[in-house]
């Protein structure tokens, strides 16, 4: 696994940390996503949240959010770090999914 990205034991939340260390993204299959912008960025002046949600994810939120960290970041980060189960990608509306360890 990259050494960006850091899974919670219970497998239920991911971090992605930017090249200065500061924490970039989180994906919550609870809460949803947090997609910011990287320490020194905030510190010239820019805002945090680039992209923020606050409710349970479905399988596209996930698909928004490994795009997402590419764009603004160029972290590659595996959609099916989440959702190891689902085989079918880019659903746009897709039902809930919870990864259960």
């Amino acid at each position: 696994m990259d050494d960006h990205i850091q899974i919670s034991s219970c497998g239920r939340t991911l971090w992605v940390h930017g090249t200065d260390g500061s924490t970039v993204g989180r994906f919550s299959t609870i809460f949803g996503m947090d997609v910011h912008t990287t320490f020194q960025q905030q510190m010239d002046g820019a805002n945090q949240c680039l992209h923020c949600t606050h409710q349970q994810p479905t399988r596209a939120d996930w698909i928004e959010f490994c795009r997402l960290m590419s764009v603004h970041h160029q972290i590659s980060v595996d959609d099916q770090l989440m959702y190891p189960e689902t085989e079918t990608l880019g659903e746009t509306d897709a039902e809930p999914v919870l990864f259960t360890p």
